[in-house]
């Protein structure tokens, strides 16, 4: 997958594009929601893969992107991961969880 390759690459020392900023939160949040994805999926009857479940995240991040899909700038990647965790009810997520979410996507928005 090509977002968790880029997430690896955002976490290490290398410097990084806002592209690759971009495709790296969104391995975070593929790596993070996914299996919420697919279950959510699995109880519509509808199962997901994990290609499935990064294409519905990409779709959900382009939505609230918009016309930055591109060009993405700190701070439209600071509100997506907002409005995405939102989305996902990631509140309910456990507090190691979350915080450990907020770490990485905080460190990937501050290479942009």
């Amino acid at each position: 997958m090509h977002v968790k390759e880029m997430l690896t690459k955002a976490t290490s020392a290398s410097p990084i594009t806002a592209v690759e900023a971009r495709d790296a939160m969104l391995g975070c949040f593929v790596t993070i929601h996914g299996e919420t994805l697919k279950r959510g999926a699995q109880l519509l009857g509808k199962p997901l893969s994990d290609e499935q479940a990064e294409q519905h995240a990409t779709v959900i991040m382009k939505g609230l992107l918009g016309t930055q899909w591109d060009r993405p700038s700190r701070e439209a990647l600071q509100t997506a991961k907002v409005r995405m965790d939102q989305k996902m009810n990631f509140s309910q997520a456990p507090q190691d969880l979350q915080d450990m979410h907020d770490q990485v996507c905080s460190l990937i928005v501050s290479k942009v």
